[in-house]
């Protein structure tokens, strides 16, 4: 164990009487020499076994879990400095206006480009941020072990030169020499527990009780005990695992920084309560995954020390440190399960009886896993979006996938390896039900939270809100990911049967398919999103993008892979039991049911074609897909009846042979029986030949019947169905491996398996060639049809209507200073709408507010209260009000007001006088936390007479200031008066559209 206040690996008796004495100085007593013991190295166990389990990519979800933190933190920071987020969301709105962004279509063409250089500051602060957090993590690596060694200065310290010796023997046995070699410290009370402490750039400290210590003599409770803290520093991790003990406490500071900033500005809000809220749950995923990774190490450790017959020692010291019975109700016992930091000693004695470590791979660890998946992808979305925007099309899904297929694979596919091991040894029931429902879990619960709560950096992945959607995109992420996972465990099963497994080659091979199967299958989830708004998108990209996409190739690694595993059970079935595997294979059930599946699914196919020629493209389109359909279900229905079925395949090591079925006889041989998966894997590899059969006789026939055969007829032909095949087995796959999934009564005997798969065949191949299966025909989409076009208003929508001219043209024209009646007044203020840009949108036009105004002298002005002596003639009035489109941000905004007023009596100038006065006596004022600065530009020579009054607008100081400008203008022309008022926020008013208005307006009352 490494650290102090850890469980010792066995009882410690208190410091007793003997040969002792207390250091002299701080030296650790692991300097004593001597040739030790005249015991040969070989009688403590030389270095025979493989090393400890090396636990990197443990510690690579927790580094991801923390980038993920610091993303957070500094998008929330970001925010809530405004000057920073202010210029962003100015250019963001002036984008989404210049380029026409719609909620159908948020990133129109040119988007990306305009706001390529205003993000780029923003993925800046990110960066800075996610090193801010991985900095301080790097501090706790040194700080922790630093305190660890001060609070063991405060403690005596002993020499036992017999105990020194006997360490330094251990210590070469396991291959520990010179720098290798950790040195020896025996302290007195209250240390009661061995550990092991490291700091960066020195040897490891292995500290024992000096009541260890002087059981010297004793090999079978001191050497387990020693043995066991060697191991950790074989795995040369101790430091690190000091620091994964305080990185639990990171998520909350690291989020506060950005957090008291946005509160101290704005106060209490929902993005920072949902920010602090997501930073408690990476706290306690990172508590979660730091627990695992602790208790993992001390199972690897023990089954080190428990080398050379060891193993019944250890168990000895275990059960006499097992104690009493933990208290409290099974709440706290699941808590202790979940953040326990050591197993108990009854689970690390059942971790000593396996050859390998199957706790790993639990639920929990499934569950964690998944979730760091999803808050990282978001992380990394939301970094490289803003790194290089012009590239949001393709590159940050690219990366999504990628990343949460090394965090999936790194995360669970050791413990996947380690658990096929177990069961091709022990012929144990590894039980893969838990990390494949684990990950699905954690990934749903993630992508559920992310999605429903888009809260500062990790807002990007999934666009579209709400609870329906949220709900969709959490269940297409964990439905994938736990195929993928259950993918990964075929592939786990098929490397523990080759041979060595352990090797470097077929490692490496292994982890390469378990990404490229992990990539493929989840390559949907970043994909959907951007699409949800449109279900014929959706459908399009589906049928059309989906199958087209390179990446997907990646997958047919893991037939490969099976296939090599074929190979080599064949000889070696060959080689121990003789026979032909050409005759085996002729026997063998499996192989009949897809030879009949292939000539069954492609004689359908192809006597579509033959008998029934479509008449039109998309008649030809739909029946193309329809086949690949087929094609793809074929595979499934060989997946699932091989699966069923008595007849494990070729591969086996033949048994006594049935009379009635010469394969019937087949079975694995015991001891390296490997469960259902693999079953499950020859069932895949039968499938992929099914399909892959199937397809390819529907590609020669259309080469002989002289059709296409160029290389998309190939892509439609062959491709698609193993597309379709890939995510139809990822849906598959984990059902198949839930305990009990085919009961032992449904297991069909070896005789009805080939009459079944021909039925089941058949009647899929009339169902889907015939009716067909809704929703699979997806016409070709045709030019004009993207969802840009789609995007432009309708001519019946507001921002499109078309303005009825006032008068027909045979009348003529009124005079513009004559008394207009209500009606008249709504046709001068709508005319307004022909000078505003098409994009602009109507809102209700509300009452002024009645904020408190300082000081009281400005009151006049910011009142209008010199037009109050006009409204006992008012006669009729009309108003309307339009601004710019609601942004996805909505900070820039333009807003303007147009109100056409006519009286009994025509207008006098007095009322412009008055203006003029309240404008003199006012120079700033206050009105509901807005600071006002009064100024005034000429206006427009317009009408019989013009006034213009114009305000400066801040809100907020320092780097959350928020400016804008008011321009107010008045033109009387006869009876009528005309009020145009224009507020534009983070932006520079507009002066010519201010004049277009005005200019309308007033044109609209008639000719002088």
């Amino acid at each position: 164990m490494t650290g102090p206040a850890t469980g010792p690996p066995g009882p410690v008796d208190a410091a007793g009487p003997g040969a002792t004495r207390p250091a002299g100085g701080p030296a650790s007593a692991s300097s004593a020499g001597g040739p030790g013991p005249r015991q040969p190295v070989g009688a403590v166990g030389a270095r025979s076994g493989p090393a400890p389990d090396r636990l990197g990519w443990w510690y690579l979800l927790v580094v991801a879990a923390l980038g993920a933190v610091g993303v957070g933190a500094g998008d929330l920071y970001f925010l809530a400095d405004r000057s920073l987020s202010l210029p962003w969301a100015v250019a963001f709105d002036a984008c989404e206006r210049a380029f026409g962004a719609t909620t159908v279509d948020p990133v129109p063409p040119g988007f990306t480009d305009c706001l390529a250089e205003p993000t780029r500051q923003r993925a800046l602060v990110l960066l800075v941020a996610v090193a801010v957090v991985l900095g301080c993590a790097a501090v706790l690596l040194v700080a922790v072990p630093a305190v660890d060694l001060w609070r063991l200065r405060r403690h005596r310290r002993f020499t036992v030169g017999a105990a020194a010796q006997r360490f330094a023997v251990l210590c070469a046995a396991e291959g520990l020499t010179g720098r290798d070699r950790p040195r020896l410290l025996i302290a007195g009370p209250p240390v009661r527990q061995a550990f092991t402490v490291g700091i960066v750039g020195r040897r490891p400290i292995v500290v024992l009780p000096v009541g260890l210590a002087l059981a010297h003599r004793d090999p079978r409770r001191f050497d387990p005990v020693v043995r066991h803290e060697l191991a950790h520093v074989r795995a040369r991790d101790v430091v690190w695992v000091a620091a994964v003990r305080a990185l639990v406490w990171l998520p909350l500071p690291a989020v506060a920084v950005g957090g008291l900033l946005e509160v101290g500005v704005f106060g209490p809000n929902r993005t920072v309560a949902g920010a602090f809220l997501r930073a408690g749950l990476l706290a306690t995923l990172v508590a979660v995954l730091s627990a695992a990774l602790l208790r993992a190490r001390e199972r690897a450790a023990d089954r080190q020390a428990a080398r050379d017959d060891q193993a019944g020692a250890l168990t000895a010291l275990l059960r006499a440190d097992g104690g009493g019975r933990a208290r409290g109700g099974p709440a706290r016992a699941a808590l202790r399960t979940v953040f326990a930091r050591h197993p108990t000693p009854e689970q690390r004695i059942r971790s000593l009886r396996e050859s390998s470590d199957r706790r790993g791979g639990e639920v929990t660890q499934g569950v964690a896993v998944g979730a760091v998946t999803v808050v990282s992808m978001a992380a990394v979305h939301e970094l490289v979006a803003n790194a290089h925007y012009p590239a949001l099309g393709w590159l940050p899904r690219l990366v999504d996938v990628w990343v949460a297929a090394v965090l999936l694979v790194g995360g669970l596919f050791p413990s996947l390896l380690r658990r096929a091991t177990t069961a091709h040894r022990s012929a144990t029931a590894p039980g893969w039900w838990r990390p494949v429902a684990g990950t699905g879990l954690g990934l749903f619960g993630a992508t559920l939270v992310v999605a429903v709560l888009p809260l500062p950096g990790s807002a990007g992945l999934f666009l579209a809100e709400g609870a329906v959607a949220g709900l969709v995109f959490a269940a297409v992420t964990g439905v994938l990911g736990a195929g993928a996972v259950a993918l990964c465990v075929l592939v786990a099963s098929a490397l523990a049967d080759l041979t060595r497994p352990r090797a470097g080659s077929w490692r490496y091979a292994g982890y390469a398919t378990a990404l490229a199967v992990t990539v493929a299958v989840l390559w949907p989830v970043p994909g959907l999103p951007p699409l949800w708004s449109d279900p014929d998108l959706v459908r399009i990209w589906l049928a059309y993008d989906l199958p087209d996409t390179g990446w997907l190739l990646l997958a047919l690694g893991l037939p490969v892979l099976l296939g090599v595993r074929f190979l080599v059970t064949a000889r070696r079935a060959d080689r121990h039991h003789g026979g032909s595997l050409a005759r085996r294979m002729v026997d063998s059930t499996r192989v009949r049911v897809v030879a009949v599946a292939v000539l069954v699914g492609a004689g359908g196919a192809v006597g579509q074609l033959r008998f029934a020629p479509p008449g039109t493209l998309d008649e030809a389109v739909g029946d193309a897909q329809a086949r690949g359909l087929l094609t793809g279900l074929v595979g499934v229905v060989v997946l699932v009846i091989t699966a069923a079925g008595s007849d494990p395949g070729p591969t086996s090591h033949p048994g006594p042979a049935s009379p009635s079925d010469p394969g019937a006889g087949h079975s694995p041989a015991p001891g390296r029986r490997g469960g259902v998966a693999d079953r499950l894997g020859g069932a895949l590899l039968a499938a992929t030949a099914a399909t892959l059969g199937s397809a390819l006789v529907q590609y020669l026939d259309a080469v002989l019947a002289g059709r296409s055969a160029d290389g998309s007829a190939l892509r439609l032909t062959v491709g698609n169905p193993l597309v379709w095949l890939l995510y139809l087995a990822a849906l598959v796959v984990p059902v198949l491996l839930l305990p009990r999934a085919v009961p032992r009564r449904l297991v069909l005997p070896t005789r009805l398996v080939l009459p079944t798969a021909v039925s089941i065949v058949l009647t899929v191949t009339v169902l889907v060639l015939g009716p067909g299966v809704p929703g699979v025909r997806v016409p070709v989409p045709t030019a004009g049809t993207s969802s840009a076009s789609r995007a432009a208003p309708d001519a019946t929508t507001p921002s499109a209507r078309v303005v009825p001219a006032p008068t027909s043209a045979a009348d003529p024209p009124p005079a513009a200073g004559r008394r207009l009646t209500a009606a008249e007044a709504r046709v001068a203020v709508d005319a307004v709408r022909s000078a505003l840009p098409t994009s602009w949108e109507s809102r209700p036009v509300t009452a002024a507010g009645n904020d408190r105004i300082e000081p009281t002298e400005c009151v006049p002005l910011a009142r209008d209260s010199y037009l109050d002596r006009l409204r006992p003639g008012e006669r009729a009035r009309a108003a309307a009000r339009y601004a710019t489109p609601r942004g996805r941000l909505g900070i820039a905004s333009t807003t303007v007001e147009v109100g056409v007023t006519s009286y009994v009596g025509p207008v006098g100038g007095g009322v412009f006088a008055a203006a003029e006065t309240a404008r003199a006596a006012c120079r700033r004022f206050v009105s509901g936390g807005v600071r006002f600065t009064v100024g005034g530009r000429p206006a427009p020579a317009l009408g019989e007479q013009s006034w213009r009054v114009d305000y400066a607008l801040a809100v907020g100081s320092g780097r959350s200031r928020i400016t804008g400008a008011t321009a107010f203008v008045l033109v009387r022309v006869g009876h009528n008066l005309v009020a145009v008022s224009m507020v534009v926020t983070a932006q520079p008013l507009d002066e010519r559209l201010l004049t277009a208005v005005v200019t309308t307006v007033v044109g609209a009352l008639g000719p002088p």
